[in-house]
């Protein structure tokens, strides 16, 4: 998926929510600003994957910060929230006449967990009762059975956010049933609120998958380029992979790999527009 003309003005939101977590600073806030101006007006009319552009971005901001994590703390409060709900979410999964469909639909709740995106609200306080209410809400687009069908034989699953993490299990221990072996992809490093590893290890997939592999650098999604070997051939033989979140629909949506079951909630128009949603219906769909 390219980059879309109102991806701009949410990345410059972005840029300028992390600085504010890290300094009050308006000569520091403002260089990451310009700099990311320059190479907003430097790239865009080559029309980029957006999470490609949002990473390159982001790398600079963090270089002008000089910090590694700044959104070290809101994860950290993400995981919180997601460990105290997850017994709860469990429950749910379990009582369900449908168990792998539920664990998928809470799997793309906890999408909820994606910090600055314009227009989407975190929520936080209340998220037990959000994850009811969504629930009660369902999938606009569900491809649940297929994906069911697809996770026989070795399952890539590219989790997302951390907090989102926790709800994650749940699903990766329903795929673990099924599948013949499980890889899970984090980032390679620090950035935005992705998952790590060491958000991984704290959610306790380390004690489900097969094995923990990373992105590399630590993109936004997936950049082919960057990916370690091991990591570009778990690509290459999986019989599906399963990509979480928005990031990873806008690098993978187009590419030419294998079935793709792309799990998220459309948070922004330019996604919603391109699946053929509205902004805020839950999606489980199938690419082949």
């Amino acid at each position: 998926m390219k980059i879309s003309p109102l991806c701009p003005s949410c990345l410059l939101g972005r840029v300028y929510y992390e600085a504010k977590l890290v300094t009050d600073n308006e000569e520091i806030i403002s260089k990451c600003v310009e700099d990311s101006l320059k190479i907003l007006s430097e790239n865009y009319s080559l029309r980029p994957i957006n999470a490609h552009l949002a990473t390159k971005i982001h790398r600079r901001v963090y270089e002008i910060l000089g910090v590694d994590d700044p959104y070290a703390e809101v994860k950290k409060r993400a995981n919180d929230v997601a460990r105290q709900v997850l017994p709860f979410a469990q429950q749910i999964v379990q009582m369900a006449d449908d168990p792998f469909k539920t664990a998928v639909i809470v799997s793309i709740i906890g999408n909820n967990f994606d910090y600055g995106v314009q227009g989407h609200k975190v929520v936080e306080g209340e998220f037990k009762e959000y994850l009811q209410k969504k629930l009660d809400e369902g999938l606009r687009i569900d491809d649940t059975e297929r994906i069911k069908e697809l996770c026989s034989g070795e399952v890539l699953y590219l989790a997302d956010n951390a907090g989102e993490i926790f709800f994650d299990t749940i699903l990766m221990k329903e795929i673990k049933r099924l599948c013949r072996r499980l890889s899970v992809v984090v980032r390679g490093k620090p950035i935005i609120s992705d998952a790590t590893l060491e958000d991984a290890m704290l959610a306790g997939v380390d004690r489900i998958a097969d094995e923990i592999l990373t992105n590399g650098k630590g993109a936004i999604g997936i950049i082919m380029e960057e990916l370690p070997e091991e990591t570009k051939q778990r690509l290459v033989d999986a019989d599906l992979i399963i990509a979480k979140g928005m990031a990873n629909y806008e690098c993978l949506s187009d590419a030419r790999i294998g079935p793709t079951a792309f799990l998220l909630t459309a948070k922004c128009e330019p996604v919603a527009k391109d699946i053929g949603v509205e902004v805020g219906d839950m999606v489980a769909m199938v690419v082949e």
